[in-house]
Formats: C-alpha cells, structure tokens, sequence
C-alpha cells in the first residue's frame, strides 16, 4: 500500500515487525527482503515517488575542506534515492579491503568477505549483472592484475521495485514522511515520529527501526538524536558521524604503452603488495588517446629521451603503440577528521540542523595513488609495455586540481562497523551500540571503503542484515 501523508495520508493504527527510514537501494530491498520473510514493514521516504525541490533542498549543507560538490547535488532525496542517477559501475570488495589491520585498529572490520559471500549472486540479480567476474593476475613479481568491473543497466530502483513495493500486503510506503524524532523508553525505541511537508506529524509505531538514509543522513539524524535525547536510545560516546569516507577520483598521467594493452580496462595491486609498501587499494584505468595526442607524446619523449623517442616514432608509425591518458580511483583512508556535523546555524524546514560535512584527503591517500603509480610504471617499462609521464601535481607534490572528477559521489562511513565501541557505531549486525532495537544499513556501516563502487556490497551487506532481522 502506498501513502503519500502530504495527501491528508494516514498511518495505520498497527505496529509494524520493522520501520525503515530511506528508500533508497539499502531500504527497498531490506523491505522486499522482509516482506517475503513474512515481516509486516513500514518504508518511510521523505520524499515522494518523483524529484521535488521541497524535498530535495532538506540536503543543502556546506563542505568545509576539499574541494567537493554541492551536497544537495551528489545525492539525491525521493523514491529510489541516489540510485536514481547511478552509474551502474559494479564490483564487490576485495579479501585484503577487511585485512587492513596492518594499518591500525580503526581499519579492523567486525566481519570479512566470508561473511557477504553468501549474498553475492542474489545482490548481482538484483541490480542484474553476471555474477562471474574475470580477474587476471598479469605480472606476479610487480603484482599487477587486471580486474573486472559489470555495468548495470543501470538498475534505478524505483523503476524496477515500485510496483512490487506498492503490490506487496506486507508492505506500507509512507511518502513525505520526513523523519524528525524518536520515541520510547532507554534504549528502546517504540514509535518514530515523521513530519509532512505541511507541518503535521506522525507515528509509526515499531518492535525495530533501520536507518537507511544514505552515508550523510544517517550520521546527520542520529546526530540530531543524539543532540535531543544524549544516550537515550544508544550509546553516544561512539564517535558518530567520524570516518566519512569516499573514493578521490583523479588523472594522473600519460603514457605511450603497447597496442596491446587494452583501453578501458582496469587494474590494481594485489594485496601481497599493498601490504608490503604499506598502502590501501587503487585503480588504474587506461584511456586510449588520438592519433594526435599519441603524435604529441612521441614528440615529447623526443625531447628528454631522444633513443627511446626514436624507438616509440619508429613504433608509432607501425601502429604497435599508442596514446592513453590514466585515471585512477583509490581508497580513502579513515580518518577521524573527516566527518559528518550538525551545522551550528544553518537549519532545514523541519528544523533540523544541516550538515556540515568536514572532508580532507589524508597523507596516507597520497601515499597510495603515488606508490601505486610507481608500481605501474615499473610493470610497464619492466614489460616493455611503455613508461608513464605524471602530471605535476603528483609528481610534485602540488595540491590536488580542482578542474577534475575529485570523487565518485560515494558517501561512506559515519556510523562504521566495529567491535570497538570507541572506533565503530554498528555491530556486526549493524545494530548500533547501546540499543536494543536501532539499525543502521548502507554504506554509512563500511569500515573501510576499499576502491569499488559501493552499491554492490551495500547490497550484499543489506540481504544479511534482512536475514538477521527475520530471525
């Protein structure tokens, strides 16, 4: 059943096995999840079934360090959530992106890749990409191999799950139900409290409650929790909203390589040697250039390397090598830092505060990108492949450029997963710390963020949360 509470819509008198709160990749298919378990369920959206400024303008905030996007542009607030302008890029995390723990404890996960193993081929039917991927290991003494990545349609989820939604007798979409507040005695809550865009409020009532948000609501409304109720409904010593994460996305140099080095695929370290220098996971990517830019590099290494030029011209003109230009995406390192914040000023219509978010790449995310292009580079010219030129501010240590991709709009971490109550926010189940009946799902729960894409191991994660609630 669908309700839009904008629409004089009532919450049924009832209360529900589990309230979710965002209906975004995380909270559809936590719903289905649970419906088919037999679990009566309550998703509750502030938005409604299609894009609106009202809606919308409740995710303008301000970023304070990095350069970054705006924040009511890098996501996005109706059915469907962000997946609404996904990509449809997909890869699951890799074994060594839950091995960080040579890098300290605030990289130590709770679980490993064993436990979302069960989830990967339900996850890759859902967004519907094969559930086989090709890895290669190309140069074992370097430790370079290439690594496959699936592209979804992509999957909006509002498109594809709406009517199953809508159909589903176990199900109750609650649209323009924005979340303000929480009820219920210490350490459980009983009824979540929802406004609608004319000022009215509403309960539903509960015996479980998930945050499904994204990874910037989910740190800004337990924030705002925390700020009402202090430890009332959870521990609020956990360092909320702290180790935001995302994934740097930059350029960083060129190359003449072989013609057979193919363009548009992917590679990266293996974890033997990520972990010998001390480093997280980053991907190469090989973007095949002109006849012109390829012409252009020849003449350049003419200029510095007259032998080698004359080799790569001779090679040119036979077209066995050619131009690319590489682009990489890396792990950011968690940090506490970065983080999500209650703005000290600034408010939304519902009177909640805006985000602040606090973002700066840290040393140790340089450390990565530069080592890893070494390492590249010493694969290609131990190969014979071709040699790479880094652009100046790598090469350098120049700032970073503020004309380029700068990330992958993937928000991670805020309420991460952890044993430690004074490193993590979640459990192992992503119940956070000090309820009884408080769950966080998404992205917000990754500890780490190794360099993947997140939509596929949010979901891998999102099915295993649903087991655990059925139980």
């Amino acid at each position: 059943m669908q309700i839009d509470l904008s629409e004089n819509g009532a919450v049924p008198d009832r209360t529900y096995d589990v309230c979710i709160v965002g209906a975004g990749a995380a909270g559809i298919t936590l719903a289905i999840k649970l419906a088919e378990a037999g679990k009566s369920v309550a998703l509750c959206e502030g938005g409604q079934l299609y894009f609106s400024g009202a809606s919308q303008d409740n995710y303008i905030g301000e970023v304070i360090g990095d350069s970054y996007f705006d924040l009511d542009t890098t996501r996005l607030r109706f059915f469907g959530g962000s997946t609404n302008h996904w990509g449809g890029m997909s890869r699951m995390l890799d074994e060594i992106d839950f091995q960080r723990d040579y890098l300290g404890p605030e990289f130590v996960w709770p679980i490993d890749k064993t436990d979302l193993d069960p989830y990967f081929a339900e996850a890759c039917s859902i967004i519907e990409v094969p559930s086989e991927f090709d890895d290669e290991l190309l140069d074992t003494a370097v430790g370079v191999r290439r690594i496959d990545f699936k592209f979804s349609a992509p999957v909006h989820f509002a498109d594809k799950f709406v009517d199953t939604i809508t159909d589903s007798s176990r199900i109750d979409l609650l649209l323009s139900a924005n979340f303000v507040n929480l009820d219920g005695p210490a350490t459980t809550a009983t009824s979540a409290v929802f406004s609608d865009y004319e000022g009215n409020e509403h309960r539903v009532n509960a015996e479980k409650f998930v945050f499904a948000m994204g990874g910037i609501e989910n740190s800004r409304m337990l924030l705002w929790l925390r700020e009402r109720h202090a430890s009332r409904f959870f521990d609020d010593t956990t360092p909320l909203g702290q180790y935001w994460m995302e994934h740097p996305h930059f350029a960083l140099g060129e190359a003449l390589v072989g013609t057979n080095i193919e363009s548009g695929k992917y590679y990266s370290l293996t974890a033997e040697v990520q972990r010998d220098n001390q480093i997280l996971n980053c991907m190469l990517e090989m973007d095949r250039q002109g006849d012109s830019a390829t012409r252009r590099m020849v003449r350049d290494l003419l200029c510095v390397a007259p032998g080698l030029g004359e080799r790569m011209a001779g090679l040119a003109n036979r077209n066995l090598v050619c131009g690319v230009r590489f682009k990489s995406a890396w792990e950011q390192a968690p940090n506490p830092s970065n983080r999500v914040k209650l703005s000290d000023s600034a408010r939304d219509q519902f009177g909640i505060p805006s985000v602040e978010l606090h973002w700066r790449k840290q040393p140790l995310d340089r450390q990565t990108v530069v080592a890893s292009a070494r390492i590249y580079n010493d694969w290609l010219l131990g190969d014979d492949l071709g040699r790479i030129r880094l652009d100046s501010w790598l090469l350098d240590n120049e700032d970073y450029p503020e004309n380029a991709e700068l990330a992958g709009n993937h928000h991670m971490g805020g309420t991460r997963m952890g044993r430690r109550r004074d490193l993590s926010v979640v459990d192992e189940n992503c119940r956070i710390h000090g309820s009884e009946n408080l769950y966080a799902a998404g992205s917000s729960v990754f500890t780490t963020s190794g360099h993947a894409n997140p939509t596929l191991p949010i979901l891998q994660m999102t099915l295993r949360l649903a087991d655990h609630l059925s139980t």
